[in-house]
């Protein structure tokens, strides 16, 4: 089960565990850009003049990179710290809130988005303050909320249901757009949309029966599937693990070989051509593609053999029949709840499982089972179980060990109101 779970008296957003770790995270990430980029410009500064008077091109090569490069990395870090201040500031003054929200594609710039206050109606042009490779992350589909902790005059921060990957968000400056934006995110539907459900603020009280967890279910799928895969694959039972997509990718060979071909490439075209021409660019390439072999290297090192036990256990003899409720979960995951076979509306849940969604990367919600039904287990039931749900033919691949519930544990029963995403049933 994801360690994603909000906690039970929470009086600031700060106080949900997962945003304390997302805060944390930030600034360890701001504080890695920042010593990165000063090492870099060090040690460029250090080795160039032995550099250059050795002759030694393509280590001359390198410190001019860095002395290039490590500013960017610096200004970038000190950007992320100013963010990290903020985003820290934003969560210990105020709740979580979640909002109805549109996002308002940029004609240029970051993106921007208007939030609903779902206590007075009231609409909150914001701007997005980030880089752009987290500017997906304020983009409130396939729901249309957003979780939003601060004040509408300063900004603050905004989150994906769950509160655990933050975006610094300020108020949007021009009037102009502002009221633009508003005009826009009307004719979207957003006043016209109920209220969503808020984040758990209280000890719960939650209605996890069969029948009410198959109604939340229903609710939440996806109205545009019809579970069919344009591309089925071939049949995991018959082919070696590396034949099945969604194993690769997870097992980090295919990035790992890559970058370790394209590094060969790179250093034969340099001992070849380039050496005598003085021209380091395919060197400094190789290196930087044989260091990012390595790092997929070490992550393939501990990820192929989790592989395989997933790969075996899809093919064990014996299946477990249950049945099933699949809910959506707090960032782009899946959530199987599992319930005996033979049973009635009012049985509780047994274990849970986080599995990937089916489809590819470019379409991962392409072939969606049903969200209730039944459902095979597959796979070794021992002390950390390792089992791979079948349903209608087709294997959904775990992210995580199954793990039994325990509603008796208030933590747990917060995950379960995180996500259906409300307070109460």
């Amino acid at each position: 089960m994801p360690d994603t779970r909000p906690s039970t008296h929470m009086t600031t957003a700060l106080a949900l565990p997962a945003t304390t770790r997302a805060v944390a995270g930030h600034r360890r990430r701001a504080w890695c850009w920042l010593g990165s980029g000063i090492t870099a410009v060090v040690v460029g500064l250090a080795v160039r003049p032995g550099a250059d008077d050795a002759g030694i091109g393509w280590l001359r090569a390198l410190a001019v990179f860095c002395v290039s490069c490590g500013p960017v990395a610096g200004a970038v870090g000190v950007a992320a710290l100013v963010n990290s201040r903020h985003i820290g500031r934003a969560v210990a003054a105020h709740a979580w809130t979640a909002c109805s929200a549109v996002a308002i594609p940029p004609r240029q710039g970051p993106p921007r988005v208007v939030l609903r206050q779902p206590a007075d109606g009231s609409l909150i042009p914001l701007s997005v303050c980030t880089m752009a490779s987290r500017y997906h992350l304020a983009n409130p589909e396939p729901r249309g909320v957003l979780w939003w902790a601060g004040d509408p005059r300063t900004g603050g921060v905004i989150a994906p249901p769950g509160g655990k990957r933050l975006v610094r968000v300020r108020p949007t400056r021009s009037d102009q757009v502002r009221r633009r934006d508003a005009e826009a995110a009307v004719r979207h539907g957003l006043l016209t949309r109920p209220a969503p459900p808020q984040p758990a603020n209280q000890p719960q009280d939650l209605n996890l029966s069969y029948a009410a967890l198959s109604e939340a279910a229903r609710r939440l799928s996806r109205p545009d599937t019809d579970g069919h895969l344009a591309r089925k694959g071939p049949d995991v039972r018959s082919v070696p693990w590396w034949r099945v997509r969604v194993l690769l990718e997870i097992s980090q060979v295919r990035p790992a070989a890559v970058n370790a071909v394209f590094a060969m490439v790179m250093l034969l075209v340099w001992w070849l051509w380039a050496k005598d021409l003085q021209n380091h660019i395919p060197l400094l390439a190789g290196i930087l593609s044989a260091g990012c072999a390595l790092r997929f290297g070490l992550l393939a090192l501990r990820t192929v053999p989790v592989v395989k036990a997933l790969h075996s256990a899809a093919r064990a003899p014996a299946p477990v029949p249950k049945r099933y409720v699949l809910l959506p979960g707090v960032d782009d995951g899946l959530v199987l709840v599992l319930f005996p076979a033979h049973g009635g509306p009012e049985d509780l849940p047994e274990a849970t499982l986080e599995v990937n969604p089916p489809g590819d990367p470019k379409r991962p919600w392409q072939g969606m089972p049903p969200p209730v039904g039944a459902l095979e287990l597959r796979g070794w039931w021992d002390s950390v179980p390792t089992v791979v749900p079948w349903i209608d033919g087709r294997p959904l691949w775990p992210r995580y060990p199954c793990e039994r519930v325990n509603l008796d544990d208030q933590r747990e029963r917060d995950h379960f109101a995180a996500l259906l995403g409300r307070g109460q049933l």
